[in-house]
């Protein structure tokens, strides 16, 4: 009878034991010869998945949700304006949306202001913004111009054209709750709504003489006034200064308006208008025009645009862009003609 050879018997043994152990019992003896082996694996998985969700994805999620965001002018105001700079404010709320859940805060940074062509007009100091699912954005400063005919050519496209935009570049750093500070490089173009001003003089509810009234020998040269009520055609505030436009009728020169103190406010605009007009080209095209009886149509001209007696070149370019035509009816102030 032969015998049986020992590592035989021995690894029968073995494999005996084995499946007598429960599944649990084999998976915690597995892990405990194998688990250098999962560690490594899990290294990997981590260095080749996680890392670039954490060190790019995000970076490029936050480029592609800022460079996408639509900017709301909603209580922009733009006041104080100089030659080479203007005043610029805004207080409100920024809804960040669920990509940008938990705290954290976008690094203060200098966002760098250009035209469409890439011309760059301005450096704008944007603050720190906190966020926690939404943000709060504050802005109350100068902003100092580097290139006035580009902030020119802007505000012509602004008062001329149905849509307009403004590159806005940038580097500034993202902190999300506990994830490592991503960098981001924002290139994005706003959009925005042009303010046809030719359409919009011509537009119902544009503006409305709510007073008129006539002026004898007035130290100035201004043979009337008048209290204009005016639709603001631009969403934000704009306080434009000393304002001049020259009327024509005909193709004849009828005189012009002198708006001293113009401040287009969100709401409705009340403003004073002085000058001068040929009073007696007037009453003719009232009375014996084309048109129906007292009413006369007059051909605006932009002219000029002025701030504490400085001239202020972009807004005056803007001005000078504005070419119209409204028809007046002199009949509704006739008793203030009379008298």
């Amino acid at each position: 009878m032969s015998k049986s050879d020992p590592e035989e018997s021995s690894a029968t043994s073995h494999t005996d034991e084995v499946a007598k152990l429960t599944i649990w019992q084999r998976f915690k003896r597995h892990m405990k010869k194998w688990w250098w082996v999962y560690l490594i694996a899990f290294i990997c998985i981590f260095l080749v998945v996680f890392l670039p969700i954490i060190y790019v994805g995000i970076p490029h999620f936050a480029n592609s949700y800022i460079n996408k965001y639509q900017y709301d002018e909603t209580g922009l105001s733009i006041t104080n304006p100089r030659p080479t700079a203007f005043h610029v404010s805004q207080s409100k709320k920024i809804s960040m949306g669920g990509g940008f859940s938990g705290s954290g805060h976008l690094s203060a940074f200098d966002a760098s202001i250009r035209t469409s062509d890439n011309r760059e007009f301005a450096i704008f100091p944007v603050p720190e913004i906190k966020f926690g699912g939404g943000a709060d954005l504050d802005i109350d400063q100068d902003l100092d111009l580097s290139c006035i005919d580009c902030l020119s050519d802007l505000a012509v496209s602004a008062a001329t054209d149905k849509s307009f935009s403004v590159l806005v570049k940038g580097k500034p750093n993202l902190k999300l709750g506990g994830l490592p500070t991503a960098h981001l490089n924002i290139d994005k173009t706003l959009s925005m709504n042009g303010y046809n001003v030719t359409e919009f003089v011509n537009s119902e509810g544009a503006f409305n003489i709510t007073s008129l009234d006539l002026l004898q020998d007035n130290e100035d040269g201004y043979n009337f006034n008048a209290t204009l009520a005016l639709r603001n055609p631009t969403p934000f505030t704009v306080e434009m200064g000393h304002v001049i436009f020259n009327l024509s009728m005909g193709g004849s020169d009828l005189g012009y308006v002198d708006l001293p103190s113009l401040m287009l406010k969100q709401e409705n605009t009340s403003t004073v208008v002085l000058g001068k007009v040929n009073e007696t080209m007037l009453v003719q095209e009232a009375l014996l025009g084309s048109g129906e009886f007292g009413e006369v149509t007059i051909d605006v001209q932009g002219y000029s645009c002025d701030y504490n007696g400085q001239n202020i070149p972009y807004f005056a370019a803007a001005i000078k862009a504005v070419s119209a035509s409204t028809t007046v009816d002199l009949t509704k102030y006739a008793s203030s003609l009379l008298d």
